[in-house]
């Protein structure tokens, strides 16, 4: 039987309401005959602030450590000519140097660009100068460590040329300790008689009068240290390190051997004997091996366990 005039109207009623409905659905998801019309760059906002930097760092991959809190400085000014609107971040890392790269970013057609991507290890805050950035670092002279750099601080500034950052000459700022070569470390190893501890000894280490001494455990630190994000060399949870001053430390990342290097050449620190020098003493003994400093901070290490005082 052919369905009436009457029930043709109302299904057609009903499919236009239908029609509607989803049109309006689509409208509120932002979607378009062409694809969505939203993404994810559009709902950064445009403000200079944290919040947006965290969002940028995130979207341009630039969070290496994967911090909750990767923003450690934002400064905002024109410093991509005038009336522009730029964002300079400096970025965290958990490690000796809390900073060790920046970006600059513009908001130029309703969105932010990354303009510049910087790694250095900074020495302080980035610093507006005038309409550029004024950039201080750390100077790291041949066989310094990452940790403990020597040769002082140096600044430059950027600049826009009309189509990039580009940076000035450098000046030095504060200037270094005596270069190493001026009075270079003594280096020594021991172990104790199990071998199970590896110690490095150095005398002047980077400046005359200070010291250090730098013991890998091979069964590892008990209880362990936190692990936390690290790029280069794993995690270091068989290690401590420790100056004429100041408290025991425990790398973050274990980058080369340490200590380990010098192992078989190591002398046998045995057991009831100490090694001293520089303000140190480390003292062996059956229960395991203690070392402190001229401050009366220092570590205990064993197989069973390990502390800090």
């Amino acid at each position: 039987m052919r369905p009436s005039a009457g029930w043709r109207r109302r299904l057609r009623a009903r499919v236009t309401l239908a029609v509607a409905a989803l049109v309006t659905f689509a409208l509120a998801l932002g979607v378009t005959g062409t694809g969505v019309a939203s993404s994810t760059t559009a709902r950064v906002s445009s403000a200079c602030t944290k919040a947006t930097a965290r969002q940028l760092l995130e979207r341009f991959e630039l969070n290496h450590f994967g911090l909750d809190n990767p923003v450690a400085q934002v400064l905002c000014g024109p410093f991509a000519g005038p009336g522009s609107a730029v964002m300079a971040v400096t970025i965290s890392a958990p490690t000796c140097f809390p900073v060790q790269h920046w970006a600059v970013f513009a908001f130029t057609d309703g969105d932010w660009r990354a303009i510049l991507e910087q790694p250095a290890y900074l020495a302080g805050p980035l610093v507006a100068a005038g309409t550029g950035i004024r950039e201080t670092t750390v100077v790291h002279r041949p066989g310094d460590s990452r940790c403990f750099p020597s040769g002082g601080t140096r600044a430059r500034v950027w600049r826009w040329s009309g189509s990039r950052l580009v940076a000035g000459p450098w000046t030095q700022v504060k200037r270094g300790t005596p270069p190493p070569t001026a009075r270079a470390p003594k280096s020594d190893h021991f172990k104790t008689p199990s071998g199970n501890i590896v110690c490095q000894t150095f005398l002047d280490f980077q400046s005359p009068g200070q010291s250090a001494v730098y013991c890998g455990i091979h069964s590892g630190l008990r209880p362990a240290p936190p692990r936390r994000p690290c790029q280069d060399g794993g995690y270091a949870g068989d290690r401590v390190f420790l100056q004429t001053t100041g408290r025991v430390k425990v790398p973050d990342c274990a980058g080369d051997a340490g200590a380990f290097l010098g192992e078989e050449a190591a002398r046998i620190l045995g057991y009831g004997r100490s090694w001293s020098g520089g303000g140190l003493r480390c003292t062996s003994a059956m229960a395991g091996l203690t070392c402190r400093n001229r401050d009366g901070h220092g570590f205990f290490l064993s197989r069973e366990r390990w502390r800090a005082f």
